[in-house]
């Protein structure tokens, strides 16, 4: 019976090494055809928030979170990527690997002057301060420099230059607050939703300014806050200061990012409207993280945004990668009946471009199928559709696979709600019950009823109403082949233009 029992014991051992192997062998299955085109991913491995964006000799540069022993969250360094033309992405060496510390998010600044002293004299100086996490002991900030355009960096041999005996405090981003003459750092201090301000005029020692806290959105924490000054669209010469952070979104339960509107006077930051309004910078569940590049030309604001949720970010089925960014977003202000609003323009400027294909004035009372372009077999590519006048109840853009109809995405309004949507409950795997909830943003009164839609495999970004309306969204289709057709339900739909380019 011994004899027996073992055998048994090791045929159920085998078994389930066999399961382990099989299971495991399907989780490491390549999903190359859920990997965006022309939106940042790291070859393998994980990646979360953007890190150190910044414009220099040509190159605008990211560093990301990553962890570059794994597929999961773990090991946090800093990853690099570089491009020139703000689609097509160079992945660099690992910049700045973990010690005993984990490298958290922080912002790379060009020393132009070497006011810190640091590195070789005769040498371009770049500086990257970021939180060093020492787990579950505490969070100080750290800094590293680099004499070869960011390709190798020395952590500074008197870490910390700032710490305040935290376990959470974190996220620097450091902008030239040219009024002031000094370099303004803004952190969080993240259970206190709070963003602290601090001054350096060498980037090595910092007082502090002063602290913004408990207005907009509280039920979550915030991070990786970042402070900008805005040019108002329609108005020469006036602009506003806007403060971002990273909190709950517009679901409860999902993060996101809100943004404040005010002055800053190089130590302190107002905010114009009441503590109680919320202003949100996506609809969506996948837009997180965003800061803006340092040193941009013509000192446009520039961002890009982790482009995916906590709540179901170990859940995204992509191998070896997992994790990618956004679009690249130009930011500006906007006036609307409500007060100041944020817009943001895909980059680069697709009105530049000469489009793939282009058609005006067209009525739509019926589905039509946009059949016969390769390119949208293709994936990626970006959508632009103006509305003339619309007597139907929704109208918008649908994708359904060819072998399951019951597999589809809308990106769409609905004028009865008057409400923008993208609705990826149909569209293929489910990550979790979060991801069935459609993801809606209000209509701006007094814009217009135009759609600019970019498609890249896994991701939907809606950009509505002229910028001033955002959406981000994931989806990882099971079928291979789909169809793309234009809908009006319940009335015609007259369209001044659509307009697709082809982005590859």
């Amino acid at each position: 019976m011994k004899t027996l029992s073992r055998n048994i014991q090791l045929l159920s051992c085998l078994v389930c090494l066999f399961l382990s192997i099989s299971f495991s062998s399907t989780a490491q299955n390549s999903t190359e055809h859920w990997r965006p085109a022309v939106h940042f991913s790291p070859t393998k491995n994980w990646t979360n928030d953007p890190n150190g964006l910044i414009f220099f000799k040509g190159y605008y540069h990211l560093f990301f979170q990553h962890n570059p022993q794994g597929n999961d969250w773990g090991n946090m360094s800093w990853g690099h990527a570089r491009t020139k033309d703000l689609l097509h992405w160079e992945e660099l060496p690992l910049a700045i690997p973990h010690g005993e510390e984990y490298i958290f998010s922080g912002c790379v600044v060009w020393d132009k002057d070497h006011v810190s002293g640091l590195g070789d004299p005769k040498k371009e100086l770049l500086v990257a301060i970021y939180t060093a996490d020492y787990p579950n002991k505490k969070q100080e900030q750290h800094l590293a420099y680099s004499n070869d355009e960011g390709l190798t960096w020395k952590k500074y041999d008197h870490n910390p230059i700032l710490d305040i005996q935290l376990l959470n405090f974190r996220d620097p981003n450091i902008i030239w607050h040219e009024a002031s003459k000094q370099y303004v750092m803004s952190i969080a201090k993240p259970l206190e939703r709070s963003v602290q301000f601090y001054g350096s005029k060498n980037l090595l020692k910092w007082d502090l300014l002063s602290e913004f806290s408990n207005q907009g959105e509280l039920e979550m924490i915030w991070e990786c806050p970042s402070i900008v000054e805005l040019p108002i669209e329609g108005r020469e010469k006036e602009s506003k200061w806007v403060l971002f952070n990273s909190s709950q979104g517009v679901q409860k339960g999902f993060v996101g990012m809100q943004y404040f509107v005010g002055e800053f006077n190089g130590k302190t930051f107002t905010n114009e409207n009441s503590s109680e309004t919320k202003l949100f910078v996506d609809f969506g569940k996948d837009f997180y993280a965003a800061i803006p590049f340092y040193n941009t030309p013509e000192k446009e604001v520039l961002w890009l945004a982790w482009a995916l949720s906590w709540q179901y970010a170990k859940e995204q089925p992509t191998y070896p990668w997992k994790g990618q960014m956004s679009s690249v977003r130009k930011l500006s202000l906007v006036d609307t009946q409500e007060g100041l609003r944020l817009k943001q323009i895909f980059q680069p400027d697709f009105n530049q471009m000469e489009p793939t294909f282009q058609a005006k004035d067209i009525s739509i009372s019926k589905p039509k199928m946009l059949n016969g372009f390769k390119m949208l077999q293709g994936k990626s590519y970006v959508i632009d559709m103006e509305v003339e006048e619309t007597h139907a109840d929704r109208w918008g853009l649908k994708w359904q696979s060819v072998d399951n109809p019951q597999e589809y995405t809308l990106v769409a309004f609905d004028e009865i709600k008057k409400q923008w949507f993208i609705d990826r409950s149909h569209s293929g795997k489910i990550l979790s019950p979060g991801f069935f909830k459609v993801d809606s943003a209000p209509w701006v009164e007094g814009r217009s009823r135009h759609m600019r839609v970019w498609v890249d495999h896994s991701m939907l970004e809606l950009l509505a109403q002229d910028g001033t309306v955002s959406i981000s969204s994931l989806r990882f289709p099971v079928s291979a082949k789909e169809n793309l057709s234009i809908f009006s339900d319940k009335g015609k739909l007259d369209l001044k233009q659509i307009t697709i380019w082809e982005v590859k």
